[in-house]
């Protein structure tokens, strides 16, 4: 189906500028761009991939913490040259 459309000019060029770095027509770009729209339903789940490692994931939220605290520290004593 052909349409005519006014989108503001600034929006244009970014589009078609960003069309071209990827390679696909300005059409290709937009109709990606409106079915990703569509999709989008404010409040409804996303839902993420997950992935199964076949190891026991046994941390509390608070152990993980700890272990993200601790780990930032080792960086920047580190990066002070304090390791």
């Amino acid at each position: 189906m052909q349409t005519t459309l006014r989108i503001d000019d600034e929006l244009y060029r970014r589009a078609k500028a960003e069309a071209a770095r990827q390679g696909i027509t300005l059409t290709q770009f937009l109709e990606e761009a409106l079915r990703l729209r569509l999709q989008y339903r404010p409040g409804k789940p996303v839902k993420l991939p997950t992935f199964d490692s076949g190891k026991v994931f046994d941390f509390t939220s608070e152990q993980l913490k700890e272990l993200i605290q601790s780990d930032d520290s080792a960086y920047d004593l580190h990066k002070l040259g304090r390791s």
